[in-house]
């Protein structure tokens, strides 16, 4: 699989966590668990789209 397309498949598993961790229904504990889900897909990637570019690191 090349870059262009981990990047993408990363990028739509975040928008998907995301997505789900803003439910009213979820849990504090679930959406913290939930953002690290994100941070661990994400750790040391640049995603770009459609006029915005994130990038993730490790916290320390």
């Amino acid at each position: 699989m090349d870059d262009e397309l981990k990047a993408q498949v990363v990028l739509e598993r975040v928008e998907l966590i995301a997505r789900l961790a803003a439910e009213k229904v979820v849990q504090e504990r679930d959406r913290e668990i939930a953002l690290n889900l994100i941070a661990d897909l994400a750790q040391g990637m640049a995603l770009q789209g459609g006029g915005f570019q994130v990038a993730f690191t490790a916290k320390q």
